[in-house]
């Protein structure tokens, strides 16, 4: 006879299979609406890994769902009442029930939400609790067959209560007698052999990384990857963006944090004039302050341009290089042929958060997943480009389902988003690790792009990944050894010898493929034609001991040009010196590259002439850097400039 424990235990498995079956059907009926036939065929290929990837996901939510059934079953291996057991086995499939009629309907208000918006359930959907939600009911009510759609999840609904009651009359028998709750070996071993998978589960692998929302992307193509996840998952991924969504401020603190007696004012400081009125609108106002127009006066050809965020690109471990230990590697000899700005600084100090700055100019965290996201914005970097008759790509190795990238830059207009998958089904062969696909590929793929004759100005943005924890290389990469003494140095926060050394051949590497990528580069038709830039997203941020280090270099990245020969002048190699951020980076290139557009402005050209290199300054969120003798109006400058543009982002997304 089965015992009780055992018992429970199967019946919690089958009602797992019960939740696994809901998912997989309303999948199969989301493949039917939104999938047409002829991309099953083209990304044959992806669909096992899509199908795996989908039973994780799955699986996840009916391990979260049999949590409390677990413990039920605990409390009664405790109390072993035969009463107890019975009340507590009527809960347990009354609890599935209730859980399993909800799930479905979550999962059919998913393909409600997704036929409107063309996105599972995001941010957005706890709209509906905000804009008078008895209206929208009476417009779904007036628009759909309500009706039918009730009676469907109704007659479901009977068939799950039917079912499960079906799978509770195994356990009926092991309820009505005592020695069924009798505790012997084989229970504990199935009791120890539930509770691993239940981790497992709920952990969503047994690799190094849990299950996330990049495990969502197994192509290139859309449609495909939005049959991965469900709906309880995207929801619970949408209550997190909410809980973390910024919070708007009054112009009264805003004032008083930055030391103004009034947004005039602030315009005022900014602009250096006082031609810029606020007349009843401010929102305009604001725009004229931050916005630079370019005519159509250009006399040169338009380049191309390239723009890299190297993983981790320290301007401080550069000052390490020696005879002894080769630091620079492939990128010494381009660092002394072109422009290198040392005095320069990441805005933000996490890799979304410059992606996030360079792409759209948000000062809130975390705009990527906010409900904003889903609008373009006068602000995207995208817009000048395009406008300017540019394509526009943002390419990396990594995953684009990372913090929202892929759906937030398609948004912002960005004509093309490629990441691993798109790699790899360009470019079987690459290689890659848990983090994307090897930077010294990726640098491949840049180069072809640049190669080809295109019909339009090719503008790309390129985040690498290879020089990320947990530091897996390519098992092919060849670096001379460090000196093992190198490790002591008392810059070095960190102590343990093959932490740091991961750290080292990161950068190392980082240095040797993008040094690697510019040979090939100059070497090609594309150099002629294109302006290269190359900063760090952030600094290395835990090995370096700042007590030891002067604080300038804690957020400090460096900033590398590659200007083609027609565009340079031999006076941009003494304007290097000057202090920079990524705020400087689009009024760099803005006068190389826009024509007849308009484009958000934070900061300064870094290659204007007749300007004097002391009122430059480099804006990092942490700190802010100058001249002794500017600091003060730097700083002033930089108040105005951050308070006008939160008025401006709060008072646009109120438009939204």
């Amino acid at each position: 006879m089965m015992n009780y424990f055992a018992a429970k235990l199967i019946e919690i498995l089958k009602h797992t299979l019960v939740i696994v079956s809901i998912f997989f059907i309303v999948r199969l009926l989301f493949a039917v609406c939104f999938v047409p036939f002829t991309t099953f065929e083209a990304y044959a290929k992806s669909l096992p890994f899509a199908a795996f990837n989908a039973l994780r996901f799955d699986l996840q939510v009916a391990a979260y769902v049999a949590i409390l059934p677990f413990l039920v079953v605990l409390v009664c291996l405790f109390v072993r009442n035969r009463s107890v057991a019975g009340r507590l086995s009527r809960f347990i499939s009354t609890y599935y029930v209730v859980l399993e009629i909800v799930l479905l309907i979550l999962a059919l208000v998913d393909i409600g939400f997704y036929s409107n918006f063309h996105s599972h359930i995001n941010i957005t959907f706890f709209d509906f609790f905000n804009e008078n939600p008895l209206s929208l009911l009476q417009t779904i009510w007036e628009e759909y067959h309500v009706i039918l759609y009730l009676s469907a999840v109704g007659l479901a609904s009977f068939g799950i209560y039917i079912l499960a009651q079906k799978i509770a009359k195994g356990t009926l028998s092991c309820e009505n007698k005592q020695e069924s709750l009798a505790l012997n070996r084989k229970t504990i071993v199935l009791i120890v052999l539930f509770l691993v998978a239940e981790v497992v589960c709920l952990r969503g692998s047994v690799w190094r990384f849990p299950l996330q929302v990049e495990d969502s992307f197994v192509s290139s193509s859309k449609q495909i990857n939005d049959l991965v996840p469900n709906a309880a998952y995207m929801l619970k991924k949408a209550v997190k963006e909410k809980k973390n969504a910024f919070v708007f401020r009054s112009i009264e603190s805003l004032l008083s944090e930055y030391k103004f007696k009034s947004l005039q004012e602030a315009i005022n400081v900014y602009t250096n004039s006082d031609t810029i009125r606020l007349q009843g609108d401010t929102l305009a106002a604001l725009r004229t302050a931050l916005f630079r127009t370019v005519p159509d006066t250009m006399t040169h050809k338009q380049p191309n341009v390239l723009i890299i965020y190297e993983e981790s690109w320290s301007n401080y471990l550069m000052n390490l290089d020696s005879p002894r230990c080769d630091m620079l590697l492939g990128m010494r000899r381009h660092l002394k042929e072109d422009l290198l700005f040392r005095n320069f600084q990441s805005v933000g100090n996490g890799t979304i958060a410059s992606i996030e700055n360079i792409v759209s100019c948000v000062p809130f965290p975390r705009f990527f997943s906010s409900p904003y996201r889903f609008h373009c914005l006068p602000s995207s970097v995208a817009l000048p480009f395009n406008e300017s008759g540019y394509t526009t790509e943002f390419i990396s190795g990594m995953d684009v389902a990372w913090e929202n990238c892929a759906e937030a830059l398609k948004h912002q207009q960005f004509t093309k988003v490629t990441g691993k998958f798109t790699l790899k089904e360009q470019h079987p062969e690459y290689e890659y690790n848990s983090i994307g696909v090897f930077d010294h590929h990726l640098f491949r793929s840049i180069q072809e792009r640049l190669d080809q004759q295109t019909a339009k100005l090719q503008m790309m943005l390129c985040m690498t990944t290879t020089n990320h924890p947990p530091f897996e290389f390519p098992k092919d990469v060849q670096l001379k050894a460090v000196p093992d003494d190198y490790y002591n140095n008392v810059c070095f926060a960190e102590k343990n010898h093959e932490v740091l050394q991961k750290y080292i051949t990161g950068f190392r590497y980082a240095n040797k493929t993008l040094g690697d990528f510019l040979d090939k580069f100059k070497q090609s038709k594309a150099a002629e034609n294109t302006i290269v830039i190359i900063s760090g997203d952030h600094n290395v941020r835990s090995i370096i001991d700042y007590t030891q280090v002067n604080k300038r270099w804690e957020r400090s990245v460096p900033l590398y040009i590659y200007l083609p020969p027609y565009l340079r002048k031999e006076s941009h190699r003494s304007m290097t010196n000057r202090w920079g951020s990524h705020d400087d980076i689009l009024a760099t290139l803005a006068p190389f590259a826009f024509r007849n557009t308009k484009y958000m402005c934070l900061g300064n050209n870094l290659l204007k002439e007749g300007v004097t290199d002391s009122t430059y300054y480099s804006a990092n969120v942490e700190q802010l850097l100058a001249c002794p003798a500017y600091q003060a109006q730097a700083q002033r400058i930089v108040n105005a400039r951050n308070l006008l543009r939160i008025m401006f982002f709060q008072q646009t997304f109120a438009k939204y």
